[in-house]
């Protein structure tokens, strides 16, 4: 979402458009996503260009009319690339590490979970008709906080489990489905406006339950992937019997979620900007209703289980096929899975699984281009028609003062195309072997392979496909990420006394190997939108890399007659990723519970189940940066017509494991097997964070991945589960979870703040805290917008008088009206002090109604859309409607807005700076089952009716769509909305 800057430098380009030159931006970034600044941007053969600002974004003006024009992207450590500009105003890179050999290394995962843990399950995910399995989690468990931050089908959501622990380091959580790592590392990105989520390929349906692993005892077995928390899904197994089958129908409809966000229709529009109305032939557009839709949902699964004593089969086929509610926005998947156990003989035991899924994802962009229908949405004055007199769409409209854009994306939109074709498949088998007296052996092999197809192609008479040179462009990106997984497991169990004793050995390695290739073109005749039918400024590009993990890992478990319980864990791992003098981290774990009810003094009349636990452990993180970031790299190149090369990158062969160090402690309550309360404290300390940090100018290079500095996430998390009523024919359950969570950043290890134009990183202060000038409002004197000074020296009366910008505010504190005399404040945390959800479930002879509530507050929205759309008259873009309230028109007035025409008021500041509070109906679902007498004769063995709703309504003061579509650093630019879905479903069991 963080793309306002270089959309706003777009605008530019396009009013300038008859000007000598065009202003070229875009955006840069690394292969885990993450943006770089400091990226050398040169019009190549000449020293004509600009460097990458903090958030990876660049800008500048080259020539208009220059086909042959190459832009050359340079970084230390990085691949440079070389690439032609042609039509293109936008060019958003991805820098990848030159390939090299790597030295085998390593990487673990295995779940193992003991009573020294409270591991919430969460089921019924299936209600909730989604591609993102992650998205039915909202709510559901205490410590995790989801955040769609766009309604893209098929896009990432973004998952923190007890805060966000890392800087530059990887904050989502790992994935472990079947006791197979999944991870992002593992998703090919590309041209697409949003990431891609790693579980819009699983099937929802094929899940059997999902297991939220956070603390130390739960999590140290993943020791290196586990620093941000771990959620286990496992899939559907076989049962001995005869085979039944089940298959679900859910079709819905969805549409956008207004909120509070309303833009002005023509005759507002009109008296904000003092237009003459006759000008304007009684045209009003609603762009909003142009660009968004009703979207359509359908979803079908048919599965089939059984087997007898020795062989279990579970498999399943499904389509998914969800229409965005933005036009151009969809997501279809197929997808299959077959789940085998075999029990060979009485000792041995054999799995098998494989799962493939066929994905297209259409993205309709995020306002990055000019033809996006979600920029033209917003921007669009309503007094613009799409439509000529004859009721013909317009190519471009007439540029005229009240056209910000000229694209038309109602006539562009249908004809390009922004698509993402992958095929995602996965096998696995497992041997399980009973040797001798309590000791066995398990190996578990994987093999995961994803191929993608990025394809852009821009009509030639559209917008962004124009050229008078060569019109039209198509570009492909084929890429295959293979991830090969190996683990094996010696284990042993035995009684001692009235005690049990485990003990674990084992190890494992994963490799992964990513092939990238990109090729492109343009002059286009229409319609042919294929390479081959290219006829000028054809690029290519294509580069490989890789990852090894390696890990040695080991526990003990020790319970005595059921009461004590007590666990030990320690893992070795190693990864390619980090200095050859570091490559190796250890961590490990202890854990200890006291199951209090036991104990032959408890008397349990009143409380039923009491149970004490802590624990205390490391993790690692090895993600969130490139595969050689450790590594002095050389950089490969032409001089003066002869193949070089120059020292591209500083080595650091100490680089190694950012590490998190977990403490929890817990209890968990029950009374007479009603209500059940789960309270946990915990504090987790991240240190030795990854960092990328700035060199001085004499080293020769920009920055160096470096371990530096610290932040602690501590909180507390409550969960109450309450069978309220539990009757024959009627039951009411009710689930409650809410999470306090506070995030410092202690040290940075002597390194300056980490700064943008609206937040901070440093230390003191929550990670991304909003920085920025105190908004006043109008300077009642004039109307010119004012901001306080917050001087850190007190200014005299004398000064104020003296001074041309000062004055005294209403209130006596010292404001100014030149921007650049406004020292910025700490203005907030986007981070949310709580979080949380609760779901009740009601079930009465057959009827199953449930509803569930999430909640959110403590935390700041930055709205950078308001910029353009509550602004001050100075630009023509549409504008809200509350921009005509309580803004400055007489002296002495004061006021919120600033005059009428006055410019500067919409530079950063907390003017724009929202509560992100909320209370949502996430959903709402009523079902019926069929008594068991009206089907059994049809043979079939259950029946289900339902209807369920989703993102039904939100209490909140925020002035945008919704703040639950905002990401964890609380910038929201341009979004793309959650939709409210209305889905009726069936499911049949037979």
């Amino acid at each position: 979402m963080k793309r306002l800057l270089f959309t706003f430098l777009l605008l530019l380009g396009v009013l300038s458009a008859w000007a000598q030159t065009r202003l070229i931006s875009g955006k840069i970034t690394d292969e885990e996503g993450e943006t770089l600044p400091g990226v050398n941007v040169l019009i190549k053969g000449t020293s004509t260009g600009t460097v990458s600002d903090i958030d990876g974004n660049y800008s500048f003006q080259i020539p208009k009319n220059d086909p042959d024009l190459i832009l050359e992207f340079s970084f230390v450590g990085l691949a440079t690339q070389d690439i032609k500009v042609g039509d293109q105003l936008v060019i958003n890179v991805e820098m990848g590490a030159d390939a090299k050999q790597l030295e085998d290394v390593v990487i673990v995962g295995y779940t193992k979970v003991d009573k020294s843990t409270s591991v919430p399950v969460i089921d019924n995910v299936k209600d909730i008709v989604t591609p993102n399995v992650s998205q039915t989690l909202t709510g559901k468990s205490s410590g995790v906080a989801i955040q769609a931050s766009t309604g893209q089908p098929g896009a990432k959501t973004n998952v923190r489990i007890r805060g966000v622990g890392s800087i530059n380091g990887a904050t989502n959580p790992l994935y472990v489905i079947d006791g197979v790592i999944i991870d992002s590392d593992e998703v090919i990105t590309g041209n697409q406006q949003s990431e891609r989520d790693p579980l819009a390929n699983i099937n929802p349906s094929d899940i059997a339950d999902i297991r939220i692993l956070k603390d130390a005892a739960a999590t140290a077995l993943y020791g290196a992937r586990a620093s941000n928390g771990v959620i286990v899904i496992t899939t559907k197994q076989g049962e001995a019997g005869e085979t039944t089958f089940s298959a679900n129908l859910a079709a819905g409809v969805s549409r956008k979620y207004d909120g509070k966000f309303e833009l002005m229709n023509a005759a507002q529009y009109i008296d904000f900007f003092g237009l003459n109305a006759a000008d304007y032939n009684g045209i009003d557009t609603d762009w909003q209703d142009l660009a968004f839709r009703t979207g359509h949902t359908l979803d079908f699964q048919i599965s089939a289980k059984g087997g007898n004593e020795k062989t279990k089969f579970f498999t399943s086929i499904g389509y998914f096929d969800q229409e965005g509610i933005l036009i151009g926005s969809d997501f279809k998947r197929y997808s299959g899975r077959l789940n085998v156990d075999n029990q060979a003989t009485d000792k041995l035991k054999l799995s098998f699984s494989i799962d493939v899924a066929k994905s297209f994802q259409n993205d309709a962009s995020s306002g990055g281009l000019f033809s996006s229908p979600l920029l033209g949405s917003y921007f669009q004055a309503p007094v613009n028609s799409p439509y000529d007199a004859n009721g013909n769409l317009y190519t471009r409209l007439p540029a005229t003062p009240v056209t910000p854009i000229t694209a038309n994306f109602v006539y562009d939109t249908p004809l390009n195309k922004r698509l993402t074709e992958s095929l995602w498949g996965g096998i696995s088998g497992k041997l399980e072997y009973d040797i001798w007296n309590g000791i066995s052996f398990r190996s578990t092999n994987s093999y995961r392979l994803e191929i993608a197809r990025l394809t852009q192609y821009f009509e030639p008479t559209t917008s962004d496909g124009f050229d008078p040179n060569a019109a039209g462009s198509i570009n492909e990106t084929n890429s295959q990420n293979g991830v090969f997984t190996t683990t094996n497991l010696l284990n042993y169990e035995t009684a001692i006394g009235k005690g049990n004793f485990t003990a674990l050995l084992g190890t494992e390695f994963q490799d992964a190997d990513i092939y990238f290739s990109t090729v492109g073109g343009s002059g286009l005749p229409i319609p042919l939108d294929v390479l081959q039918a290219t006829t000028q400024q054809f690029t290519a590009d294509g580069r490989g890399d890789s990852y090894k993990f390696f890990s040695i890992l080991s526990q003990v478990t020790y319970n005595y007659d059921g009461r004590y319980y007590l666990s030990g864990s320690f893992r070795r791992d190693g990864s390619s990723r980090f200095g050859s003098d570091n490559r190796y981290g250890n961590f490990f774990s202890v854990g200890a519970s006291w199951i209090i009810d036991n104990e032959e003094f408890f008397s349990k009349e009143v409380i039923s189940q009491l149970k004490l636990r802590g624990s205390f452990g490391t993790t690692g993180n090895a993600n969130g940066i490139s595969n050689f970031a450790s590594r002095g790299l050389y950089r490969y190149g032409v001089y003066n017509g002869q193949p070089a090369s120059t020292h591209f990158q500083i080595a650091n062969p100490d680089l190694t494991w950012e590490v998190k160090e977990k403490a929890n402690v817990g209890f968990d309550i029950g009374f007479k097997s009603r209500v059940k309360m789960t309270v946990d404290f915990y504090h987790e300390k991240s240190r030795d964070l990854l960092l990328q940090v700035p060199l001085a100018g004499e080293n020769g290079f920009v920055t160096v991945t470096k371990n530096a500095g610290s932040l602690v996430n501590k909180g507390i998390e409550l969960t109450i589960t309450a069978n309220n009523i539990e009757k024959e024919n009627f039951t009411w359950e009710t689930d409650f979870n809410i999470s306090l969570n506070d995030n410092e950043v202690t040290s940075l290890d002597g390194i300056a703040p980490i700064r943008t134009s609206f937040n901070t990183i440093e230390e003191g202060q929550s990670i991304y805290t909003f920085y920025m000038p105190e908004w006043l409002g109008a300077n009642p004197a004039n109307g010119d917008p004012a901001w306080y000074v917050n001087e850190q020296t007190p200014i005299t009366p004398s000064e104020v008088n003296n001074s041309n910008s000062l004055f005294f505010a209403p209130n006596g504190r010292v404001a100014t009206t030149n921007y650049s005399e406004a020292e910025r404040i700490y203005a907030g945390s986007p981070l949310p002090k709580f979080t949380g959800g609760m779901t009740n479930k009601f079930n009465f002879y057959g009827v199953d109604f449930s509803f569930l509530l999430t909640f959110q507050t403590g935390n700041k929205i930055y709205n950078r859309t308001r910029t353009f759309n509550d602004a001050d008259g100075t630009r023509f873009f549409n504008q809200v409607v509350s921009a005509r309230e309580d803004r400055w028109t007489n002296p002495g007035q004061t006021a919120f807005r600033p005059r009428f025409g006055s410019r500067g008021g919409t530079s950063t500041s907390t003017r724009y700076l929202e509560d992100g509070d909320f209370l949502s109906l996430r959903n709402i679902t009523l079902g019926y089952t069929l008594p068991d007498q009206w089907i059994g004769s049809l043979g079939l063995s259950k029946v289900r009716v339902y209807v369920s709703g989703q993102n039904l309504w939100i209490l909140t003061n925020y002035t945008g769509y919704t703040p639950t579509t905002v990401d964890f650093d609380g910038y929201n630019s341009f979004e793309y909305p959650e939709g409210i879905v209305i889905t009726g479903g069936l499911n049949v069991n037979f």
